[in-house]
């Protein structure tokens, strides 16, 4: 097959024969192949950066910050070692097959601590080879003190006079600042259909018209910075052109020759330049999600409406007869490749909460700027991609309304039947209320046909395609905290610190009410130094890994002049996570149920019950077990989880404007954070015992507790929060895999979807698998090392989660019927 006619920046021809110069003869073999691999080999953190990162600061220290970042980003895309392994679809992260990059510049306090302990990654078992444990202990010494976290906490002590780590290590909140974050939705559009060349010119443009004075000197340094990471994404593509046809002249076989030929006419053309056909825009998406990932892998870059976006690609091609259907599914299987091998360690903590989630989630549905079905004909092909690859990433979110075709919704079924977990529902018309409610406070306000611009990215948060760049900046809760401090008039009982406030004696309480309020005090004191930690920390990220690349990737930094984390990009998002509020008004609701109301057990008794966790106490923690629970629709117990919700919010909001001054809505969901919280807390009056994961999401039932069916459950998670309000929610629902079989069972699950969303729910996702297979895949490993469950907003595969985390999903409530 010839190669492409043309690499220079013309309109050119696309080849005459079908599926261009792709051998597929081999390719569903390589598909299996390729994952195969990943499935089994241990994950390798790669000493590249590492020593890209020595060297680099040393060679321009003095020199900018954002363009000594840029320069790091230059140095490893053109110094990395680069391969070809059979994947058509080229470039990878690090220059190791499944490799891993440290990124020490947050955060390397677990360099010390953690180098003899085993190590999880996306994909399970991660090995530290010796050169670079050798390269990580000398980082550790060079940058011990300059990290974000510490500069974070070095300007909090010397500001308020207090050490934040016990807060922290207490378990009033995850330290956001100490890991790399992700980025929201690029606007991968732009570089499709302009391509990177068009965008070098117009910043050199604006380099060079920059007034040279010094209250345009931030400005001029991005610019500056930005046209380096432009000319080494480019040329990084260039690298493979080379490697491809270096490799084609000494291949025999004339098909894969062809292949070879081929790689490297499309990386000459892209992502330099516009994108002609579906085969050349899949790779110039890839180069620059690729190159996004390596300036700071990390969850939250996602990959938003692929399906829209790469849809006038596809149809061309398959009008014009140059690839079939069918084989634009395989090179969507070989990019889903691409996506599963990209992974990230940044210490034993971040791997607990994260479950190794990489956040590339892809939205399909959704409407367009009129308010008309924007689904595509690709996205039932991205859907049969998942079908039959069952991959934890890439993870693909719907954002559901009622005009999705009826075919749509059988291929939507048909998903969630493998499995997989995917996709999860987003209510669509919560998500644009929620944008126009959110971004009208901002200058300019927003648009109606931004609003409907939306798209999922991470887990299960939503912003606005191309325009609205996601930091984790604000520190995040855990909710559950603050009844467990309540009862101890502020003491955490696990690290004996006085990390809360004195808000009075819990047996002195003669009413719920002082209960209640006692709690909200404590609420308030988390808010206040959590806050103030965060905003400091978002300081700490400016002046430490300022993104470039990534930043020219949002609407409006390039505009501005200023890079994401000043708060460039058209709508900057401020997105604490908060977990465990099922968890504080179950506990709430047990408190006031047995020692208010029923006065089966008194205050005194049940605190002795929680020290020694239940332990001779069994008769207290199974009052405590069976209290009134949230997830069974009764009024009196909605109702106060309900109250409870919108006091949270009040009083997070009460703390006034976010670094970017502006209110920022929590977002209410878990990840795995509710297992790592659950390890740094004690017993519960919700009947939990001490070390044991918390309960998943925010709206879902307590594991076991939720007895009056899967109605009263799909009402209760709907109302329980104010969805619009709320950044986000987070909702789990499993179910045995009979009870969405056959034509009737598809009708259960649409009924439910729709149900959800008519109540106003926000978030939806279900597990199709028994709890007897989650057994039997505990004890034998091996032999379902491809088993995908959904933990949070995401997939996982269940023999690689922390144990915790496998015994919350088994624990939660299997509807059977």
């Amino acid at each position: 097959m010839a190669a492409l006619s043309s690499a220079s920046n013309t309109e050119g021809q696309t080849p005459a024969n079908k599926g261009y110069g792709i051998n597929w003869d081999t390719a569903e073999s390589r598909v299996k192949e390729l994952k195969d691999f990943l499935l089994a080999a241990p994950q390798v953190m790669d000493p590249e950066r590492l020593q890209c990162l020595l060297d680099v600061y040393d060679e321009f220290q003095g020199e900018p910050v954002v363009y000594i970042r840029a320069k790091l980003l230059e140095r490893v895309l053109l110094r990395k070692k680069i391969f070809l392994d059979g994947n058509p679809i080229v470039g990878t992260l690090t220059g190791v097959r499944a490799g891993v990059y440290a990124y020490p510049e947050w955060n390397v306090s677990w360099i010390k601590e953690e180098m003899q302990m085993a190590k999880m990654a996306s994909l399970g078992e991660m090995k530290i080879p010796q050169e670079t444990q050798e390269l990580l202990e000398k980082t550790y010494k060079l940058w011990k003190g300059r990290t974000c976290i510490d500069l974070n906490n070095k300007m909090f002590k010397e500001k308020y006079g207090i050490n934040p780590a016990p807060f922290a290590k207490a378990g009033m909140y995850y330290e956001n600042v100490s890991v790399a974050s992700g980025s929201g939705i690029a606007d991968y559009p732009l570089v499709l259909n302009k391509g990177l060349r068009w965008l070098a010119d117009d910043v050199r443009a604006r380099f060079e018209a920059c007034p040279t004075t010094l209250a345009n000197k931030e400005k001029h340094d991005l610019y500056r910075a930005m046209l380096v990471t432009f000319e080494a994404v480019i040329a990084h593509s260039h690298r493979y052109a080379e490697l491809a046809e270096k490799t084609a002249a000494e291949e025999s076989d004339p098909k894969a020759k062809a292949e070879l030929l081929e790689i490297a006419e499309i990386c000459r053309r892209v992502p330099e330049y516009p994108a002609r056909n579906f085969r050349e825009a899949i790779q110039s998406f890839w180069f620059t999600h690729l190159a996004i990932e390596t300036e700071q892998m990390a969850c939250a870059t996602s990959p938003g409406r692929y399906g829209q976006y790469m849809y006038p690609f596809y149809k061309k091609d398959i009008e014009e007869g140059n690839l079939t259907r069918e084989q634009v599914l395989t090179l969507l299987k070989f990019q889903w490749i691409k996506h599963l091998e990209l992974g990230e360690y940044q210490g034993a903590s971040y791997a607990m909460t994260l479950s190794g989630h990489t956040g590339q989630s892809i939205t399909i549905g959704g409407v367009d700027a009129n308010g008309d079905d924007a689904s595509t004909e690709l996205e039932e092909v991205l859907l049969d991609t998942q079908i039959q690859m069952k991959n934890i990433q890439p993870t693909l979110t719907l954002l559901y309304h009622p005009k999705l075709k009826d075919s749509y919704m059988k291929k939507v079924v048909e998903c969630i039947r493998g499995g997989s977990g995917q996709p999860q529902i987003l209510n669509n018309n919560v998500v644009i209320q929620r944008n126009l409610a959110r971004f009208a406070q901002y200058e300019g306000g927003i648009t109606l046909e931004d609003a409907r611009n939306c798209g999922n990215y991470g887990c299960v948060s939503t912003g606005i395609c191309g325009k609205g760049s996601f930091i984790t900046q604000e520190d995040q809760p855990c909710l559950a905290k603050v009844v467990e401090l309540m009862l101890n008039n502020g003491k955490c009982p696990v690290t004996k610190k006085q990390v809360g406030v004195e808000s009075g004696d819990p047996t002195t309480f003669t009413t719920f009410e002082e209960v209640y309020e006692a709690t909200k005090k404590q609420l308030d004191h988390l808010f206040n130094i959590s806050r103030k930690h965060s905003d400091l920390s978002q300081m700490a990220r400016l002046q430490v890994v300022p993104s470039v690349f990534r930043s020219a990737m949002y609407d409006g930094c390039i505009d501005k002049g200023m890079c994401e984390e000043a708060g460039g990009t058209r709508y900057p998002q401020v997105n604490p996570i908060m977990t465990a509020g099922i968890d504080a008004a179950n506990s709430l609701l047990a408190i006031r149920y047995l020692v208010f109301e029923t006065k089966q057990v008194t205050m005194e008794k049940l605190l002795e019950a929680l020290k020694a966790n239940f332990e001779g106490y069994e008769d207290i923690r199974k009052m405590c077990f069976e209290a009134p629970k949230h997830g069974n629709d009764y009024p009196e117990v909605e109702h106060f989880v309900q109250r409870f919700y919108r006091d949270v919010d009040a009083i997070h909001s009460a703390q006034g404007p976010d670094c970017f001054g502006y209110r920022t809505p929590l977002d209410a969901y878990s990840l795995s954070y509710h297992n790592y919280f659950g390890s740094l807390m004690g017993a519960l009056p919700n009947g939990r015992k001490a070390g044991v994961a918390l309960t998943d999401g925010s709206v879902s039932a307590m594991p076991g507790t939720d007895h009056e069916g899967i109605t009263a459950l799909i009402k209760s998670g709907a109302e329980a929060i104010d969805t619009v309000r709320y950044g986000a929610n987070h909702f789990n629902v499993k179910f045995n895999p009979s009870v969405i079989e056959g034509p009737a069972g598809a009708r259960t699950l649409v009924s439910l979807i729709k149900t959800y969303c008519d109540f106003g729910g926000s978030h939806i996702q279900f597990n199709c698998v028994s709890s007897d297979t989650l057994k039997d895949a505990q004890c034998n490993p091996q032999e379902y090392a491809d088993l995908v469950v959904r933990v949070a907003g995401f997939s996982a595969y269940f023999t690689r989660l922390d144990k915790g985390v496998q015994n919350e999903i088994i624990k939660r409530t299997e509807y059977k019927n």
